[in-house]
């Protein structure tokens, strides 16, 4: 990619924003005074879904009449009418500004802040890996990460919608390891409490007794943007004395039928793989998901360009090749 067009990396956001909220092509390129293709490029980095000259955007227009009544009339928030059309609370308050209806404001305490299709998928990734929603009752659930990564943590408050966690995250706390007397350095964020989460509480966990267990929804679709922070949470890769990676992501505490449902999906992506058996797991399948070799190393050089946490680096390493 030319050197000139650097600088849009720096408004890779704003662009998503501006292109989910309706906007073309061609008129962000006007803007920005640039071409289409590096604006297209960016976008498809951040995994957002194109509308491939406007025949998606044209079906969603299509519902437009459909969304502004169930905002205005049937109460719906923005939120809830987004995710049901699978676009962005940008979108509907686009279809609403056309119509003369004004947005309240949006309260953390009574109402989504509003996601975008990207900012789910990161949501949708962590709680394939680390992540976890709490329930306090119906209706009020929170999502929270611990991980031993800082910017890991402080990713997710900059790339989530502002106000979601209150101010003073990440907490920090050290912990005694499993083995022997090391200590290690845990960075938690606990979001506010939204209605979008207490939704995906209702696909993504079972009741059983004692704590809900976590499962992969029957309709679950993996893009490349969960699978990066899926990875990023519960990926590892091995290089062997052959050189030849061995790209590994852990699934053992989901069922059989969800392990089966995202090898699925990885293969959808373009990466083959097999399940492999793990010993002593008592709640789950006991079963993670291995890339095939030869698109391991596809993976690797797929995802190493995407991974944007230099502390993440030892986990996209570069292979050797036989010979």
């Amino acid at each position: 990619m030319s050197d000139r067009y650097e600088w849009l990396d720096e408004r890779v956001d704003e662009l998503v924003e501006r292109y989910e909220s309706g906007q073309s092509l061609r008129d962000i390129a006007a803007e920005f005074d640039v071409s289409t293709k590096p604006i297209r490029t960016r976008l498809r980095e951040r995994d957002t879904d194109m509308r491939n000259g406007g025949r998606s955007y044209e079906q969603l227009e299509t519902y437009a009449n459909e969304m502004i009544s169930q905002y205005a009339n049937a109460g719906d928030d923005l939120q809830t009418i987004a995710d049901r059309y699978e676009t962005s609370v940008s979108a509907i308050e686009y279809y609403l500004a056309n119509a003369d209806i004004a947005c309240e404001p949006p309260s953390p305490q009574r109402t989504d802040l509003g996601f975008t299709p990207g900012q789910l998928s990161i949501v949708r990734g962590e709680l394939l890996g680390d992540g976890c929603l709490h329930r306090t009752e119906p209706g009020k659930c929170f999502f929270q990460l611990s991980t031993t990564t800082r910017s890991h943590a402080e990713w997710l408050i900059d790339r989530l919608p502002d106000q979601l966690f209150p101010d003073g995250q990440p907490n920090t706390a050290t912990r005694s390891g499993g083995f022997g007397n090391k200590e290690y350095t845990s960075w938690t964020v606990s979001s506010r409490q939204q209605p979008v989460f207490d939704r995906m509480y209702e696909n993504w966990y079972r009741e059983c007794s004692g704590n809900n267990s976590k499962i992969v929804p029957e309709d679950f679709h993996l893009d490349r943007t969960a699978l990066l922070h899926w990875y990023w949470g519960d990926g590892n890769c091995a290089i062997r004395d052959s050189g030849a990676p061995r790209v590994s992501l852990a699934t053992h505490g989901f069922t059989e039928r969800g392990v089966s449902r995202l090898q699925s999906e990885v293969e959808r992506l373009g990466y083959d793989n097999y399940s492999i058996e793990q010993g002593n797991v008592e709640n789950g399948s006991g079963e993670f998901i291995r890339l095939r070799d030869y698109d391991a190393r596809r993976f690797l050089d797929d995802f190493r360009r995407r991974n944007q946490l230099p502390e993440y680096s030892y986990k996209f390493p570069v292979p050797r090749y036989e010979g």
